[in-house]
């Protein structure tokens, strides 16, 4: 295994892996490295190119750095926590009893997220940084932001559970504005109040950038509240950072602790090749395995366009 990690960090492997992808003729020392250890090997990422894939991941989905996001091979289950009660003043002789809180086991499978794309047989022409750039960006940026569609509006059925799918959403956990109305402040004020406070601290808005300045932007008077605010490059409705993602429903937003939605990105990315004849291009499939879901509903709560 170490003598398997030690070439895949090699300059050579990085060179013959992506060589081989564009259909280039490997030197010696190239060929060498993709067959000096398992059978496996050459159809594994160099670290640094999948370095390069997961810097571009978490730089195109930045709701991976904000749910709790493991990388475990395989299927996997975890706990997390439900309850968040204070510690105790424990008196002398005293019996200690065990508080309320509670560890809820969270079970995540695979399931593969793909992308499949050509380019005509000049890609041969590239460099090995130019094209190593081409296919980072190629394929991470669309692998992102598939994950970060199912993060937000997974269905939980042959694929991961969106944050859409924490709660079935109604008066305890929602707040509908009607068709035909606009959002007010009370609108927003009374949903903050629906988050329990145990999830405050860590609590963050979700929603597009169109529905922030279209409907947020407009309750904002100087005079009377301080409910939108941009500082430093990032923005806050009533002190909660927003997030953005043009993949939440126009005119909805959720407001939630994202360290409560469970993540597993399990082994590296892949990618596969072969040479497309009747068009004289090469194709390539991306492919990385994920799931995901809430793993406790009461986290979030959502704000509602009415279809009435």
């Amino acid at each position: 295994m170490n003598e398997e990690r030690d070439i895949l960090k090699s300059a050579e492997y990085r060179s013959a892996f992506l060589k081989n992808l564009q259909g280039r003729k490997l030197t010696e020392s190239e060929q060498r490295a993709m067959t000096s250890a398992t059978s496996s090997v050459g159809a594994v990422i160099p670290t640094i190119t999948q370095d390069l894939v997961m810097e571009k991941l978490e730089e195109c989905a930045p709701l991976l750095n904000e749910i709790e996001l493991m990388r475990v091979n395989g299927n996997v289950t975890f706990a997390v926590e439900a309850d968040k009660t204070d510690a105790n003043i424990h008196e002398e002789g005293a019996t200690i009893t065990e508080d309320g809180d509670v560890l809820v086991p969270v079970s995540l499978t695979t399931y593969e997220i793909t992308k499949y794309i050509t380019i005509s047989k000049t890609v041969a022409k590239m460099s090995v940084d130019a094209f190593e750039k081409w296919l980072v960006n190629m394929l991470a940026k669309r692998i992102a932001r598939k994950i970060t569609k199912l993060i937000i509006n997974g269905t939980g059925s042959d694929q991961p559970k969106g944050v859409d799918k924490a709660n079935t959403w109604g008066e305890t956990n929602s707040v509908t504005v009607a068709k035909a109305s606009s959002l007010t402040e009370t609108d927003v004020t009374n949903l903050i109040s629906l988050l329990p406070g145990a999830y405050d601290a860590n609590a963050k808005w979700l929603m597009s950038k169109k529905t922030l300045l279209g409907d947020f932007r407009p309750l904002q008077n100087k005079s009377k509240n301080d409910i939108f605010v941009k500082e430093n490059g990032k923005y806050y409705v009533e002190g909660y950072e927003v997030m953005l993602d043009d993949s939440v429903t126009l005119h909805e937003a959720y407001l939630g602790d994202f360290k409560m939605y469970a993540g597993n990105l399990a082994d590296d990315v892949t990618v596969d090749t072969d040479k497309k004849l009747s068009s004289n291009s090469y194709e390539y499939l991306g492919c990385a395995n994920f799931d995901g879901k809430p793993a406790i509903g009461e986290a979030f709560v959502k704000l509602v366009k009415g279809t009435v």
